[in-house]
């Protein structure tokens, strides 16, 4: 139950070079991961190959199981459209699990949306 007022879930998409960033805020679980799920194909609907889809998650308070299986399956999504999904995490929320589940590479984990951004 959130009490400070704060929307459990919202999100904001915008085009940074041929890249497509996808912020994400609030809460990832069972009830808002298919929300996440929709902005994802969009973005990647949106984005153009090699270009990544980056899902900057700093702004995510929880991150469940089901937020996990959809980063998972939208990145194999990415990459057989040729492009990959760039996770942007720095918050303990985001981090723990992902790091628990040894996600860190799989996911392309960055700290920054500047590093997420940065040519490889």
């Amino acid at each position: 139950m959130l009490t400070d007022g704060q929307a459990p879930f919202r999100t904001a998409c915008e085009t940074v070079g041929a890249a497509v960033l996808l912020h994400v805020a609030g809460e990832i679980d069972f009830t808002t991961a298919p929300d996440l799920a929709e902005r994802l194909g969009e973005a990647l609907r949106s984005v153009t190959p090699p270009a990544p889809v980056v899902a900057d998650l700093s702004g995510v308070r929880f991150l469940g199981a089901k937020g996990i299986g959809v980063l998972l399956e939208h990145q194999d999504l990415c990459l057989r459209q040729g492009s990959a999904l760039v996770v942007v995490a720095n918050t303990a929320a985001v981090l723990r699990p992902l790091q628990a589940l040894e996600l860190m590479s799989v996911l392309g984990v960055r700290s920054s949306v500047m590093d997420a951004l940065a040519p490889a």
